[in-house]
């Protein structure tokens, strides 16, 4: 992500060692489909990606990582870790990686009988002079905020941030919900891929998300994820101001979380409780 006017207030690091291609498909293992969506990374290092919509990936890894681990995981699925050489040497046999299907609980349905107050939480900011963007163009390049919370239970209806500029009308984003560890994102709390673009060129953009029954407890982090690799040409700018509530991101699936409390970048929900 970037930040600024005409200044970067800050970019990811690029590694400079010597990179290794790999590619492959991600299928279910009990349907031998594809699994749309995966994030594949080195486990708290900025090299990684995410799955094609046909469940294909490619990306480099540094010669250097060769003894570091890498994590396959994709909401619905049980996620799948090894050793980076075993994964290259896995791939370069069968091209194919699997992963088994979790099964997990249902939503709970949180019924309440009292009247709910509406508010919106999070970053208001309209800014034009000072805005962030994904950077790099790198899949699974990820951003978001701490939200707190007034009462539990609260539900999530919509998701707001306004757009300073746009021209990746057609690249999807993922909507993700975390709980908070050590105060960074730590585990995924919704279980279902909100997947969506951005169909606004300049101004606000709002997502409904009332149909999916997002209902928190507890204070946590909200992230927008790029999901497919931007051409240059192809941007959007969101607003961003000083201070506001922490924004948190990581460069691709599976990096290390870094936290930024003097910038808050603009996104906000309407939320009931």
């Amino acid at each position: 992500m970037k930040l600024g006017t005409n200044i970067i207030l800050f970019l990811f690091s690029i590694s400079l060692f010597a990179q290794k291609s790999t590619e492959g498909i991600i299928n279910d293992a009990d349907t031998n489909e594809p699994i749309p969506y995966v994030n594949i990374g080195i486990v708290k290092k900025d090299k990684g990606t995410v799955s094609t919509e046909e469940g294909k990936f490619e990306f480099e890894i540094p010669s250097g990582f060769m003894n570091d681990t890498i994590k396959l995981s994709s909401i619905g699925y049980q996620p799948k870790s090894m050793v980076v050489k075993d994964f290259l040497a896995i791939l370069k046999a069968n091209p194919i990686i699997t992963l088994l299907p979790e099964i997990t609980e249902l939503n709970e349905v949180v019924v309440t009988n009292k009247k709910l107050k509406e508010k919106v939480v999070g970053n208001k900011s309209k800014s034009k002079k000072m805005k962030a963007q994904f950077s790099y163009a790198v899949a699974g390049n990820e951003v978001g905020i701490k939200v707190k919370i007034k009462d539990s239970p609260t539900f999530i209806d919509k998701f707001h941030v306004n757009i300073v500029s746009n021209t990746s009308e057609k690249v999807k984003f993922r909507i993700n919900f975390y709980n908070i560890k050590d105060g960074l994102p730590n585990e995924k709390i919704f279980k279902e891929n909100i997947i969506f673009s951005i169909n606004v060129k300049e101004g606000d953009f709002t997502l409904d998300l009332e149909k999916y029954g997002i209902v928190v407890e507890e204070d946590f982090y909200t992230t927008i994820e790029l999901l497919e690799n931007q051409k240059k040409e192809e941007e959007v700018f969101f607003s961003a101001g000083l201070l506001g509530n922490t924004t948190a991101y990581r460069y691709t699936s599976q990096g290390e979380w870094v936290k930024l409390s003097a910038v808050g970048i603009g996104f906000n929900y309407t939320v009931k409780y």
